[in-house]
């Protein structure tokens, strides 16, 4: 073969491999931009947030009344929150004198839960009717009040959440009811007016007391009622409640009691 020819042989051989090796670079940079640009996104674009609770505590580790707190927990039915019809205020009433003595809802609270005894508005017919004094203690702040002006009656699991938790499908008796609930010392707790209002109808996955001491009994609370009244969960909420009861035994929890009376 002539000179030339093999010449020219031997550069497009040349070219070949150099072309190779350029592809199989490129390929290899393309690779690693695109597991680069994956990374970025990961760390970068928010995720969804997740619908699984937190690693479940163990209950053999707990004192038996968190143990019997998370089988009534377990045994409450999971549901997503929501209803067929829209929550309205309305249905649900208003403050009653169930057993007429002329002390509604809220002055029944007031009343059983004052640590002293409770002075009344003076009426001119001689009834004692609306509370105006007493003695309370706020249970998620530890906060001392003696102006019943300075307390809101909080539904503990508030009628908005218990309209999407199950009670948009309940009658107006029952609504009613549940709105008036004396029979059931969770239910129904006068707490610091601000806190209430903060609180508004948001679940445990959504709020909860900014003490973590109050955290057990506010957990306790919220399944004892739910479960009385036979209202759903999600699952975010379960993980929520565990990791409250979790801190029951902790030294700087007020336990199942609340706040101390003082």
């Amino acid at each position: 073969m002539r000179a030339p020819a093999i010449a020219a042989l031997l550069a497009v051989a040349v070219a070949a491999l150099l072309v190779t090796a350029c592809t199989s670079e490129v390929t290899d940079t393309i690779d690693a931009a695109r597991q680069l640009a994956g990374d970025v996104a990961s760390d970068t674009e928010p995720s969804e947030p997740s619908q699984q609770p937190p690693a479940a505590i163990d209950p053999s580790a707990e004192s038996p009344e968190v143990q019997s707190l998370l089988v009534s927990l377990r045994g409450l039915r999971v549901a997503a929150r929501g209803g067929d019809t829209e929550y309205n205020r309305r249905d649900w009433g208003q403050w009653i004198d169930a057993d007429r003595d002329c002390q509604n809802t809220r002055a029944e609270v007031l009343i059983s839960e004052s640590l002293a005894p409770v002075s009344f508005a003076l009426e001119d017919d001689g009834d004692q009717c609306r509370v105006i004094a007493g003695r309370w203690v706020g249970p998620w702040t530890g906060q001392v009040f003696t102006d019943a002006s300075d307390l809101d009656i909080d539904h503990h699991v508030p009628l908005g959440h218990a309209h999407l938790s199950g009670g948009w499908d309940w009658s107006p008796e029952r609504k009613r009811a549940y709105a008036n609930d004396l029979t059931h010392p969770a239910s129904l707790q006068a707490t610091s007016a601000p806190v209430n209002r903060s609180k508004g109808k948001q679940a445990p996955d959504e709020w909860r007391p900014e003490k973590s001491a109050g955290w057990c009994r506010y957990a306790a609370d919220w399944i004892s009622v739910k479960k009385t009244w036979d209202l759903t969960v999600t699952s975010a909420e379960v993980g929520a409640l565990e990791k409250m009861l979790a801190t029951c035994d902790d030294d700087p929890s007020w336990g199942l009691s609340g706040a101390p009376g003082g």
